[in-house]
């Protein structure tokens, strides 16, 4: 056996040599549509493909998925159209630069950056090689982004060109030089996209193979002061969402195609793109969105599958979808926010037949699934719900603040657990929160739902004070806080109101100290002396004489969302 293998292997790189000459004969790596690049080199770049002994991590997939995807293109933007066969090569050859560089397996490689082709393959490289890549979050401020820099003990940014200043400010906040690596010009940068993958040989992934229970990828979302909170998958994690998304995508084919204008550091970035890389498909991105723009996109690319949360989808119903050819859909989703009965009636009439609404999260990737059919329109009975546990997971209802065992009769509402194959292993430094977030492969959401007698769920809000506004979630306290640094404000509460376009509203309800200052003022104040960004600022301030308090004398929020106040500032 052992000489079979070895005449197996002397015959590979025979065929190898055969086809592009021995190692110190062959032609330096040059970029697709550099003109550089010999059309032998374009056939024969991986005349032998490389073999991954089993299917144990995230990077085993995208190693097998890439090379299956040979030719056809698997990451689309405006600019770039890159096949799987340079997909897996410049990973490789940005993995190589990444050791370069001095980052090594385990270290966390963030990345400033919109939605691109570029993007997903220097991400892609990451979690190929053993580092660890985070989304950070374009529109913070450079001061957070410079916190959050230091939390992760980064030795290497990668930026979009386009946020050059933003990055070398957030740098200047961190205190101290790291690695820029921007993915368009070099600008200020120590090395760039281009002359990675023209300079750099392919990283030896079969000699360093990550393992299973490595981190692979670290999702950002909210503490509950505001700070961030980082998610830890592992490859076997983002191996198992990869997965899962199979069933809840419908069957995605080598043919399908994703229209991602989703920020990469949403967790739905991460968990709807893995399996489409899983299955050798085709995703395209576009890094600001644009009804029209999403909409032609649709049409030219061919579009099969397009995932939203409500809010957009209902920016896209204002710009008339019945302009444009979008017969290639074969599905539409809708995730982030409970959608409306009549999102989901345009949604089938004016977009697509086939619709699909899940509950998912950074922490569980897609939990539930459930599928929107005619007899369901007909009917009416179950929309509005997230539907049912997918394949290998499970869900449960316990008492608000109880212990993991207090499970809820059918149809009482309560906190949503879950357990999934591909559940997060905890936070990012931060034990104590993991601890009492996960146990035993469950994980405590923080999300108020209810199953009914079938089984399917549906998520009534947040146990805490958490906003959803356009997508974005935005803790109340962190604002409150604020506010309460402003010498004219004594006391404050921060909700969400219902919103027609965002979902909620951020709107603030303050009892004066003294003179009560202008909507403009306060609304200057928290984003110069509080950095925050503009999504996180309230769009409507209310003075009132007193905040109302419950039976436990807590500030009543439920009080102020359905109050009617006098005096109301309102900054657009």
């Amino acid at each position: 056996m052992a000489a079979e293998k070895k005449t197996t292997r002397e015959l590979n790189q025979r065929f190898r040599t055969a086809l592009v000459g021995p190692p110190a004969s062959r032609p330096r790596y040059a970029a697709p549509g550099s003109g550089n690049e010999s059309a032998l080199e374009v056939e024969s770049r991986y005349p032998s493909m490389l073999r991954t002994p089993s299917i144990e991590t995230v990077s085993d997939l995208f190693i097998r998925a890439t090379q299956w995807c040979g030719k056809d293109e698997m990451f689309v933007d405006d600019d770039h159209r890159i096949s799987g066969f340079d997909v897996l090569d410049q990973a490789l050859r940005l993995a190589q630069g990444f050791s370069r560089l001095g980052v090594a397996p385990g270290d966390v490689i963030p990345f400033l950056c919109r939605s691109s082709a570029r993007h997903a393959v220097t991400w892609l490289a990451a979690p190929l090689s053993g580092r660890i890549a985070c989304n950070l979050h374009v529109r913070e401020t450079s001061r957070r982004l410079g916190e959050v820099l230091g939390w992760l003990d980064a030795k290497v940014l990668v930026y979009d060109p386009e946020l050059e200043t933003e990055a070398l400010a957030a740098i200047a906040v961190l205190g101290r030089p790291i690695q820029l690596i921007s993915l368009g010009e070099r600008g200020h940068a120590n090395t760039h996209y281009s002359d990675m993958i023209t300079t750099c040989s392919p990283f030896d992934v079969a000699a360093a193979r990550p393992k299973p229970d490595d981190v692979a990828a670290i999702v950002l979302s909210s503490g509950s002061t505001g700070s961030p909170k980082g998610v830890m998958h592992t490859q076997k994690t983002l191996l198992e969402g990869s997965k899962s998304g199979q069933t809840a995508l419908a069957l995605i084919t080598p043919k399908s195609s994703i229209l991602l204008y989703i920020n990469p550091s949403f967790a739905a970035w991460t968990l709807i793109l893995l399996p489409f890389i899983a299955a050798s498909a085709k995703a395209c991105f576009g890094k600001t969105f644009a009804a029209p723009d999403f909409l032609k996109a649709c049409q030219r690319e061919r579009i099969t599958f397009a995932p939203s949360v409500p809010t957009v989808w209902r920016m896209l119903f204002d710009a008339g979808p019945e302009k444009y050819d979008l017969s290639s859909l074969t599905l539409a989703a809708v995730s982030g926010e409970a959608p409306s009965e009549t999102d989901v009636r345009q949604m089938y009439s004016r977009i697509c037949k086939t619709i699909r609404c899940f509950y998912a999260s950074g922490e569980s990737f897609i939990g539930t699934c459930f599928s929107v059919t005619p007899e369901e329109l007909a009917e009416g009975g179950k929309i509005g719900s997230s539907g049912r546990p997918l394949i290998g997971n499970d869900i449960k209802i316990v008492a608000p603040g109880g212990e993991f065992d207090d499970e809820l009769p059918v149809g009482e509402s309560g906190e949503i657990l879950l357990s999934s194959p591909a559940t997060a292993v905890g936070y990012w430094k931060d034990s104590e929160m993991t601890r009492k977030k996960f146990i035993d492969g469950w994980w405590r959401s923080g999300d108020l739902g209810r199953l009914d007698a079938d089984g399917h769920l549906y998520v009534l809000g947040r146990l805490d004070n958490v906003i959803n506004t356009g997508g974005m979630k935005v803790h109340s306290e962190e604002i409150e806080h604020a506010l309460l640094t402003h010498p004219a404000v004594a006391q404050c509460a921060v909700v969400g109101q219902i919103d027609v376009q965002l979902g909620q509203r951020i709107e603030a309800y303050m009892v004066a100290r003294g003179e009560r200052p202008e909507a403009e003022e306060l609304s200057q104040f928290l984003r110069r002396h509080h950095h925050l960004a503009g999504y996180k600022v309230p769009k409507v301030f209310h003075w009132i004489d007193a905040l109302p308090l419950g039976l436990t004398g807590k500030v009543s929020r439920i009080a102020l969302r359905t109050s009617k106040p006098v005096d109301s500032n309102v900054w657009p």
